[in-house]
């Protein structure tokens, strides 16, 4: 009996697959979590949430009114922060 589930296991043959075909969903960021890691970096008006290859780009306004982007990563990391000039 053992045997018959362990033959049912399908693990992918490498991590990359995991990521490239959806396994690993359970490690996504929540829209309300991306919104809060952007607001960590000084957003205080989100005017775009944008889903991204499973990630977030957040756009939004600090509190003196530029232009702030922030791009998370599927796993909730921020991997950019582009801040407009003042205007």
């Amino acid at each position: 009996m053992l045997l018959a589930i362990a033959t049912l296991t399908v693990v992918p043959a490498t991590p990359a697959q995991a990521d490239d075909d959806d396994r690993g969903a359970g490690s996504r960021v929540s829209e309300a979590q991306a919104v809060r890691i952007a607001r960590g970096y000084g957003m205080v008006r989100v005017t775009e949430v944008e889903r991204d290859d499973g990630g977030w780009e957040i756009e939004g306004r600090d509190r003196r009114g530029r232009e702030v982007k922030v791009t998370i990563n599927r796993l909730g990391r921020v991997t950019k922060v582009e801040r407009g000039d003042d205007d």
